[in-house]
């Protein structure tokens, strides 16, 4: 049978189940026979047209949905049943039987329809309920103990001697006389057959419940609310409640069966069951904490001063404080009792946001806020991992997962968190298998998102200071370093330069002086022996200065403080050998502790080479640029040129034969022309 077949069907059947209950309703009026006086009586035909919209509604959606044929089933039953009893009670009182077919109407609606009626609803719906399937080929047996009571109950009520069970006036015109006994144990054995189908049929829905998951598990939540909140006014029959109390709890509770049924069937709102529930519990405790201060001082006290019989006005007004003092600590005791019946351990989404908003407005160091920030995420919606990831300016970020250390690679769902349009991060939630994201919880998550934005571009900005921190302390370490060795290196040339002239040109002076006294004493003897000394020792004097004037250039060449960086260098390579080539494009002067750096840097670069090499110096707007070509080992010298530079704020590479520099101008400015 096609879809479109098999909803035509149910919505002719639903139809014809209106028609047959506005049909009963309105014969029942007309003939005043009072079947349908009261709400008690009246409220099976307002369940059985909500059943049948909701099986048409079902089989059009769900052709193959069992639950869908049942509903519509049972829904037509009942108002031929209804309808059914109406007839024949019309006919036999107020036509007197003589209208055709009365007898065996009552027989068939007050006999027995209403057995496949209840064993449908009581067995068929809770153990098919929701996808219209048993939970295994084990889980069958309920049925056929269903299929029992029906064969056993409808022997037994069909054919048991004396009055209808619903319409006492009429006689069952099947009775069989003299067998009672054996028509009772059939009833009772079906009882006990109805018993064991109903119980099996729970515990096959609470074993489903258990191994529900995500959709299922929400369409549960709804048949067992609607189920508990059906249940109710039937608990209240008997229990002293007014009558009037009565009728308004069973048609505003009657139909919560049914809608339950729809919203869980056709999966409209299906994940607002939580809150649903939550809000019953805190509506339901309020309700019995008011009815039960007032039954207690109104009633109880009333009973104890003698004025139980009349109107009270002053303990009206006694109860009405009190409920009015106590009613909101009560409310808020009762909301927590009920957020922890509804939500376990989980806190509500309200209760979330405000823990959220309290954990980071505290201070809090970066280590600290990303875990927070997971954990009160995944404790919200009751997750099981959250990632919380925070994308840092240089392109790094900093990931963290909670429960610490847990892997996945399938979320359910990634937010990105934003501030001012800037991307800050993302979190992303991994809830267990078979259990979605509800809308609520989408929801909540995209509140904590945009709250997260702030956040996380503090955290973001208390990164980069520390970042920046750590490396100013590093450089600051590196200067004093450098410093140090610098100073080090000074003692050194310093110890180095006294010791080559006390042991070089101290000694040569010395050695001058005492020669020039002998030349003096012998000037007037030997006067040509006299001037050849005076000769060796001009020439020896003259050696002695130029050593000194060497040493002087290693200190600080004077051409260097007379010419610039340029002349002096020319000069200095002149001198090497092999050749070194020199280039330079610096057309004025630079401050004189730039040109020192460069020169004696490119003097320690140019020690020891033994191939030829090439030295070239540029100048730019901000600073002044070097390379040395050839120095293929610095060893220890490689360091002295570092100090050199970055005192100056400058930097320096070597790649094992070609050395380049760069010192920044900085605040200095060109000295002059060069």
């Amino acid at each position: 049978m096609s879809g479109r077949s098999a909803a035509r069907i149910c919505w002719t059947a639903a139809g014809l189940s209106a028609a047959l209950g506005i049909g009963g309703l309105a014969a029942d009026r007309v003939g005043g026979l009072g079947m349908s006086a009261t709400v008690t009586s009246a409220y099976p035909m307002v369940w059985a047209l909500s059943i049948s919209l909701i099986g048409a509604l079902v089989v059009s959606r769900q052709p193959r949905n069992a639950l869908g044929w049942i509903f519509t089933l049972v829904g037509l039953l009942i108002t031929v049943n209804f309808a059914g009893s109406v007839y024949a009670v019309f006919t036999h009182t107020a036509a007197g039987g003589s209208w055709p077919a009365g007898l065996a109407i009552a027989w068939l609606t007050a006999g027995w329809l209403w057995i496949p009626i209840s064993a449908l609803l009581v067995v068929f719906v809770p153990l098919l309920f929701p996808n219209g399937h048993a939970l295994s080929p084990r889980w069958r047996f309920p049925a056929w103990f269903a299929v029992a009571f029906m064969v056993l109950a409808g022997i037994g009520n069909a054919l048991m001697p004396g009055p209808l069970s619903s319409i006492r006036s009429i006689s069952n015109p099947m009775g069989l006389v003299g067998q009672a006994a054996l028509l009772t144990n059939l009833e009772n054995l079906s009882l006990v057959a109805l018993l064991i189908a109903v119980g099996g049929a729970i515990a096959s829905l609470v074993v489903r419940f258990r191994r529900a998951r995500g959709q299922e598990r929400q369409q549960l939540k709804w048949f067992l609310y609607g189920g508990i909140l059906f249940i109710v006014p039937f608990l209240m029959h008997g229990s002293g409640i007014p009558l009037q109390v009565q009728d308004v709890a069973l048609a505003l509770l009657i139909p919560a069966l049914p809608i339950s049924i729809a919203i869980a069937m056709l999966r409209y709102r299906l994940y607002d069951i939580d809150l649903v529930i939550n809000k019953s519990l805190v509506f339901g405790a309020l309700a019995a904490f008011i009815t039960a201060v007032y039954v207690a001082i109104v009633a109880g006290l009333g009973t104890v001063v003698g004025s139980a019989g009349s109107a009270n006005l002053a303990l009206s007004i006694v109860a009405t404080a009190i409920v009015a003092v106590a009613f909101q600590p009560v409310r808020e005791q009762v909301q927590r009792i009920a957020n922890r019946l509804v939500y376990g351990k989980r806190a509500t989404p309200y209760e979330v946001m405000a823990d959220f908003s309290e954990r980071m407005a505290g201070t809090l160091s970066p280590d600290e806020v990303l875990p927070r920030m997971a954990e009160a995420t995944a404790r919200g919606v009751g997750a099981k991992v959250i990632r919380v990831r925070l994308f840092l300016p240089n392109r790094s970020e900093r990931v963290v997962s909670w429960p610490v250390g847990t892997e996945t690679d399938h979320f359910d769902r990634v937010l990105p968190v934003s501030y001012r349009s800037d991307a800050m991060g993302e979190i992303a939630v991994a809830k267990a298998a078979g259990e979605p994201i509800t809308p609520a919880e989408g929801k909540l998550l995209t509140d904590l998102a945009a709250q997260a934005g702030l956040v996380m571009h503090n955290v973001r900005l208390t990164v980069e200071l520390q970042s920046r921190l750590a490396e100013i302390s590093s450089q600051a370490a590196q200067l004093r370093a450098s410093r140090q060795r610098i100073v080090a290196a000074q003692d050194e040339e310093r110890r180095r330069l006294e010791e080559t002239i006390r042991r070089g040109s101290e000694e040569q002076l010395i050695g001058i002086k005492q020669a020039l006294r002998t030349a003096a004493l012998g000037l007037a003897n030997d006067p040509v022996a006299a001037t050849v000394a005076l000769e060796r020792l001009t020439a020896q004097t003259t050696e002695v200065l130029e050593e000194l004037r060497e040493l002087a250039r290693g200190i600080y060449p004077p051409v260097l403080e007379d010419e610039g960086l340029a002349v002096a260098l020319r000069r200095y390579l002149r001198r090497m050998s092999p050749p070194v080539t020199f280039e330079s494009d610096a057309i004025v002067r630079y401050p004189s502790e730039i040109e020192a750096a460069i020169y004696f840097c490119c003097v320690e670069a140019l020690q020891g080479v033994t191939s030829t090499a090439a030295v070239r110096v540029g100048g730019h707007d901000g600073g002044v640029d070097f390379s040395i070509i050839g120095c293929e080992s610095l060893d220890g010298r490689l360091q002295r040129i570092e100090d050199r530079v970055e005192a100056l704020g400058g930097s320096v590479q070597f790649d094992g034969r070609r050395l380049g520099g760069s010192i920044p101008l900085g605040a200095a400015s060109p000295a002059g022309p060069a």
